[in-house]
């Protein structure tokens, strides 16, 4: 089986293997929120239920984050070096910085997160209506 890229709609990618995945962040979440300073990990052995958070990011600004599980499953493996140096999540979200393996106890549940052409579709979508076009604005607002 080839790795497959999956995303959710909240921003969280899993490389899929033969019965794991990689879990990590996507650009995104840097790009909207800021510099990540710090990065809470799920401890090996924790089990998530899809969609439930299984760790949080903190940006320049004090704001926290939470990271999705992608997948149910069981914590196998977490990327140490992210606690020493969680800067790496900025300059690689989708590679060096990912953020734990785990493995994945129902497949199906795949079948419901986005392939890449879907996730950057998304995006685009997801900007779009968070900036209004000059004339969608003024229609909106009363005040104009």
């Amino acid at each position: 089986m080839n790795e497959v890229k999956k995303f959710t709609a909240t921003h969280e990618w899993i490389e899929v293997g033969e019965s794991d995945g990689v879990v990590g962040i996507t650009e995104r979440v840097q790009l909207e929120y800021g510099d990540i300073i710090f990065v809470e990990l799920p401890a090996v052995g924790d089990e998530y239920e899809q969609d439930e958070p299984l760790g949080r990011v903190e940006v320049t600004d004090g704001n926290t984050f939470p990271i999705h599980a992608p997948a149910t499953g069981e914590i196998k493996e977490i990327n140490t070096t992210l606690e020493e140096d969680p800067d790496l999540i900025n300059h690689s979200p989708e590679g060096d910085g990912w953020i734990c393996r785990i493995t994945i106890e129902s497949p199906r549940e795949l079948d419901i997160l986005m392939d890449v052409d879907a996730y950057n579709d998304y995006e685009e979508e997801e900007l779009d209506d968070e900036y209004m076009d000059e004339e969608d604005f003024y229609d909106e607002d009363e005040a104009y």
